[in-house]
């Protein structure tokens, strides 16, 4: 099940590093979560999941400002997609693949096989992100979001 066909990214892989975020960071994840989702984590929910053991929060910055950012947690085999955004200034810019790319690294490392998340039925720009690293949309969850919106269940096989 593909709902969106890949598409080429037109921008080269960015060389920006990709680096754990601290707790200082956080408020700036809020703030993009606020810009960005319909229904964005608070700060408090953002602080509550970050402190879990199982939680891995990565970033892009350009010196202090956060321009991207991936939120998983693993439990056993699966690491669960938490949130996964760009600011919009930065956008268009390869920062999504780059921090997507690199949480497959340290999901790895925490003992997980693969990815699962889910996606916006409406978010088109990331489910062809997706798509063109490799995940798949494997099912439709009907009014999955609190404004009754569908999701897409998406997966990623970790190489």
């Amino acid at each position: 099940m593909s709902p969106v066909p890949p598409t080429p990214s037109p921008f080269p892989p960015p060389a920006a590093a990709v680096v754990p975020l601290a707790a200082t960071d956080l408020a700036q994840v809020a703030a993009i979560e606020e810009a960005v989702f319909p229904e964005p984590l608070s700060y408090a929910e953002v602080v509550r999941l970050w402190a879990r053991d199982a939680t891995v929060y990565l970033g892009v910055r350009d010196g202090d400002r956060l321009l991207a950012y991936f939120g998983f947690e693993v439990q056993g085999p699966t690491a669960h997609v938490i949130s996964n955004a760009t600011h919009p200034d930065a956008r268009r810019r390869g920062l999504g693949g780059l921090v997507l790319r690199a949480g497959e690294e340290f999901a790895r490392a925490r003992g997980a096989r693969w990815f699962l998340g889910e996606v916006r039925r409406s978010n088109v720009a990331q489910l062809r992100l997706l798509a063109r690293l490799g995940w798949r949309a494997v099912g439709l969850v009907p009014h999955f979001f609190g404004n009754g919106e569908d999701a897409y269940a998406v997966w990623r096989l970790l190489p």
